[in-house]
């Protein structure tokens, strides 16, 4: 018998060996790792990028950014605010365990515990009914709009896993309390975790019992964060990541010009602006009295201190657009007519700056994420040396983006950048929602001691409770108007996508930026 068995484990290893060949694995890098594998955890765009694969929602946004079924096959409005929906059947997450009613209306508390940065997503509904175990009533507190919008963006946990691991509130970054979501998931979607070592890797192994219709042919999906962008780039030229998603402008060329290597571009729906505190009645280290930043005076200032021409050139290398309003051309009930970004003139922003009572300037300590942004540290540091030629000496802080995603809410910045795209709604409500309006509960949590206008508080929740569409647009445009008017963010651009990629891989370019890998083939 001896002499038959390393024959066997033999064969057995060259099986293995070219099974394992011939495996379609999608290397992927990007320059930051997800802060964890807990949907609920945070709005962060990239984090739920990755986590779409591995979670689903009641609904899902299409390659064409439209709504389609996911784990609800079918939904009606019994009333303007009640929804019911049809759960599908025979759906298991990737224990084996069944999907049902009850996991939603658990997923639902779950997203919306006090605290949750999805809180403000589900704050519109007022009850969870559950009919039976595939249907399930959601009652809302008023009319409103934007319910399937906002499902495509809240994922579905599995109620008796999280109870197993003790994780049935969201994963706590700050203090990483209740950590086994650092490293553990359960979805139904159509792929699986199957190694998870945080700021190493993340591997992710195609679901087989998935219900969908497969469309793409990966078997396996190996994520690895690599922060420098010149590292990146090389670990992509050199054969070692297949894929890299915003691609640094200034190695565009390089990367095209590289045989096997292709750019897929689209425009992105975020745009990148400087938010500031509007509310505070002094601004510490500032060097003079007051809070200038209140004034609007210095709030255009600013905005004209903005070389967003310049930028787009030697910073972006032409991968940008400059934007007068929070709105991309791409997002709907965008208004082309407001596009009337305010000029680039520095010595009208120093004469501006001294109508406001500060001739000789100030000091500002500008807050960015080191990552989060394309190229968020070069614009940055371009506009310290921007606003020193008005007169504004500005402290630049860099910080690592989930750092930064924890302290821009809690309102420890005074100026700082953010972006926005809109998601996971794809509507300028959660645009204006999270950014835009007063801070008040849920609402506002992104504009912290901001801009504030009470007609345009008031437009913001007629926005969300108007069906008609007709009249949205003109609600959304008063707020864009009014906002541009009065200078509530110093607007910079819109970003454009630029994926690198080995000619080997086919894929999608989305404008909410989302890595939805069940459409991506290898060849």
């Amino acid at each position: 018998m001896r002499l038959h068995v390393k024959p066997l484990i033999l064969a057995a290893g060259l099986a293995a060996f070219a099974a394992a060949a011939d495996a379609n694995t999608l290397r992927f890098a990007e320059g930051q790792d997800i802060n964890s594998m807990d949907p609920h955890a945070a709005r962060d765009d990239f984090a739920l990028s990755l986590l779409c694969n591995v979670y689903e929602g009641l609904v899902r946004w299409n390659a064409d950014l439209e709504i389609e079924p996911a784990l609800a096959e079918s939904w009606e409005a019994i009333s303007d605010t009640e929804w019911r929906f049809h759960l599908r059947k025979d759906v298991t997450f990737h224990n084996g365990n069944p999907f049902t009613a009850d996991d939603v209306i658990f997923s639902y508390h779950r997203a919306g515990d006090a605290g949750s940065p999805f809180a403000g997503l589900l704050e519109p509904i007022a009850e969870v009914v559950k009919v039976d175990d595939h249907t399930v009533d959601f009652k809302l507190k008023r009319k409103y709009a934007l319910v399937l919008n906002d499902f495509a963006g809240w994922y579905i946990m599995d109620k008796e896993f999280q109870e197993e691991i003790g994780s049935t509130t969201p994963l706590d970054l700050s203090s990483n309390a209740g950590g086994a979501m650092q490293t553990m998931a359960n979805g139904t979607g159509p792929f699986k975790l199957v190694e998870r070592q945080p700021d190493v890797k993340t591997v992710l192994a195609a679901n087989a019992d998935w219900w969908d219709e497969k469309k793409h042919n990966l078997d396996e999906i190996v994520y690895t964060p690599i922060s420098n962008n010149a590292t990146r780039v090389a670990a992509l030229l050199s054969g070692e990541v297949d894929f890299i998603r915003n691609a640094p402008p200034q190695d565009i060329d390089r990367i095209e010009a590289t045989p096997g290597m292709k750019v897929m571009r689209g425009p992105h729906l975020r745009t990148i602006f400087f938010g500031m505190d509007q509310q505070s009645d002094s601004l510490p280290g500032s060097g003079v009295e007051g809070n200038p930043l209140k004034d609007v005076r210095v709030r255009k200032a600013i905005a004209m201190a903005m070389d967003v021409e310049g930028i787009k050139r030697s910073i972006m290398r032409g991968n940008s657009s400059p934007v007068a309003t929070q709105l991309a051309p791409q997002m709907p009930f965008y208004d082309p007519a407001l596009e009337e970004p305010i000029p680039f003139d520095p010595e009208g922003a120093k004469a501006l700056l001294a109508e406001a009572g500060y001739p000789d300037g100030f000091t500002l300590t500008l807050d960015c994420p080191a990552g989060s942004f394309i190229n968020d540290e070069q614009i940055c540091q371009a506009a310290v040396g921007m606003l020193a030629r008005i007169g504004i000496t500005v402290q630049l802080s860099m910080h690592p983006p989930v750092q930064y995603d924890t302290e821009l809410p809690a309102g420890q910045y005074s100026f700082y950048m953010l972006g926005w795209a809109g998601l996971p709604t794809i509507d300028p409500y959660n645009v204006f929602n999270a950014t835009v309006h007063t801070p008040s509960g849920e609402l506002g949590a992104w504009n912290p001691k901001g801009y504030s206008n009470a007609r345009v508080d008031e437009l913001i929740i007629q926005i969300g409770e108007e069906y008609d569409p007709a009249k949205r647009q003109e609600m959304i445009s008063e707020v864009l108007k009014t906002q541009r008017d009065e200078v509530g963010k110093i607007m910079l651009h819109q970003q454009f996508l630029t994926w690198g990629m080995t000619d080997k891989v086919t894929a999608i370019v989305p404008g909410d930026e989302y890595t939805r890998f069940w459409y991506y083939t290898m060849n």
